[in-house]
């Protein structure tokens, strides 16, 4: 699994205010002397557009636009290849769509974009909603200003196999792969290691409305059971870790738990916020093979909830519905 990052595809949704995003893929790429593609993905022409052109005049209009696009993606290669090789691409069409089937066709293994809200940090496009969604491999959606910040990495990991047993090898593996990710990027980041699982009892929201009594007791027992649980499966998960980057750049690393009791939807964002996550690491699933449940629940609204780049994750096997 090691120096698992061989084929990037970095994507551009704009001309402007790009370059610093390349600069951060070429040096990704170069740690892992990985083939680097730069994509500027564009949304095609509206569909009035149509109604206000002849059908020769409209397609004509892509063509250019495609040739214009393609001429300006390759000057800027020109240059960026000086300091790393860089294949180009240019496609107008669904962008998030074309970005998968770009994946898919060229067996990508990691997909880098920057956040397409610069109002504020917050993931809120419709298309960096999708990717982690529905793409195939890891999706690193970064922030504009990490440059000028403190790293710290924060993998979200769960380690509640309570599920039907079909279920819970794919998820010791998920939690395996989101750590070990996490760890590659807080080497290559020179970043902190934050790992947080989220744990309860009997949900918080049943206790406050008395829709069953609980002997206090009992309830403690049961959370101290549940805590010593999840904690063991993370020192187990940290000890094939150490085995996996044993003699690896970053293999010091001395990751920071944080085993916190709560409500996962809100909790995982808060610990995140409180260790200044610049960025957060997680799966994208909720319910492990179950069909249609694709970034839900926990991921979505945890993404409501932070400031800060996703770094998501499938579990292998994934088939990605585009």
């Amino acid at each position: 699994m090691k120096d698992n990052i061989s084929n990037i595809l970095c994507v551009l949704h704009d001309t402007h205010g790009q370059d610093s995003l390349v600069q951060r893929a070429m040096n990704i790429a170069q740690k892992y002397q990985a083939e680097l593609t730069v994509m500027l993905a564009m949304e095609s022409l509206p569909p009035n557009a149509r109604m206000i052109m002849q059908s020769f005049e409209y397609l004509e209009s892509q063509s250019s636009i495609n040739q214009t696009a393609q001429d300006w993606l390759d000057e800027k290669a020109a240059t960026w290849s000086q300091q790393y090789p860089v294949k180009t691409v240019v496609t107008i069409g669904d962008r998030f769509i074309d970005i998968i089937h770009h994946v898919t066709n060229n067996n990508h293994d990691l997909v880098i974009k920057q956040n397409e809200n610069e109002a504020s940090g917050y993931i809120t496009s419709s298309d960096d909603k999708h990717l982690p969604r529905k793409c195939p491999c890891p999706v690193w959606i970064m922030q504009a200003d990490e440059l000028t910040k403190d790293k710290q990495v924060v993998a979200a990991i769960d380690v509640n196999y309570h599920y039907p047993e079909h279920e819970v090898s794919l998820r010791k593996q998920l939690a395996f792969d989101i750590l070990f990710h996490a760890w590659q990027l807080a080497a290559l980041e020179n970043a902190s290691l934050h790992i947080v699982h989220v744990y309860d009892g009997v949900p918080e929201n049943i206790l406050r409305q008395g829709f069953i009594s609980v002997n206090e007791d009992a309830a403690q027992q049961d959370l101290n059971a549940i805590r010593q649980e999840r904690q063991e499966e993370i020192d187990r998960l940290l000890g094939v870790l150490a085995l996996e980057v044993k003699d690896s750049e970053g293999s010091e690393l001395k990751p920071q738990v944080h085993l916190v009791r709560g409500y996962p939807r809100r909790e995982i964002a808060n610990t995140a916020n409180a260790c200044g996550a610049t960025t957060l690491v997680m799966g994208t699933l909720s319910r492990l093979g179950v069909p249609g449940y694709i970034m839900g629940g926990t991921a979505e609204e945890t993404l409501e909830q932070v400031e800060c780049a996703l770094y998501g994750l499938k579990p292998q096997g994934f088939t990605s519905p585009v």
